[in-house]
């Protein structure tokens, strides 16, 4: 049995080609899709292990996927792996994309709302003033914090939450654009 030889450090792991081992062509695919394998969608298993490594990858390297298959029957069916491979991944960019237009639209919306918040409670604040009487402190302070917390989720997402998002959207537009190879294919030509 071949012994895998995992990169230990980032040069090498941007050095190698994306790796994938399967049994058959067929374990490339989604087994549940009922059409044609030219056109079903990649196994969940088998993109998620693509993406991954290639979120990995520096921005500025060409990523190539090598394709392993156990039973060696690849022939003739290449150019429908790689047309998979790619379809799979710009429908996954173009879902990235839209995710993070749906991110975006919900931090402009919670943006507003926690601004008015913001104001409301400052105001209601302001309104109590403080005092010695300690409930009417506490109910002064509560609205203040409370204004600066419904900032919370606008900060979070225009901090935050659309890095990976992007991240995301730009590995899959390179996977889109990756190069194919079937080494055992061409070691036997």
């Amino acid at each position: 049995m071949e012994q895998r030889q995992w990169p230990r450090t980032h040069e090498e792991l941007n050095q190698q080609p994306i790796q994938v081992r399967v049994a058959s062509v067929e374990q490339i695919f989604n087994p549940m899709d009922p059409t044609p394998i030219e056109e079903r969608s990649l196994n969940i298993e088998v993109a998620d292990w693509i993406e991954e490594w290639a979120e990995d990858l520096d921005r500025d390297q060409p990523i190539t996927v090598e394709f392993y298959v156990g039973d060696g029957r690849v022939q003739g069916r290449e150019g429908i792996v790689a047309a998979g491979l790619h379809n799979h991944f710009e429908y996954r960019e173009w879902q990235a994309g839209r995710q993070l237009s749906k991110l975006w639209r919900e931090g402009r919306i919670s943006l507003v709302i926690g601004l008015v918040a913001l104001a409301g409670f400052n105001a209601a604040s302001r309104a109590i003033g403080t005092s010695s009487n300690p409930v009417v402190e506490v109910i002064h302070e509560s609205l203040s914090v409370i204004g600066w917390v419904s900032m919370w989720k606008p900060i979070e997402i225009f901090l935050y939450d659309w890095w990976p998002i992007r991240r995301e959207r730009r590995a899959c537009r390179r996977l889109a654009e990756a190069e194919v190879r079937f080494p055992a294919v061409a070691a036997r030509a």
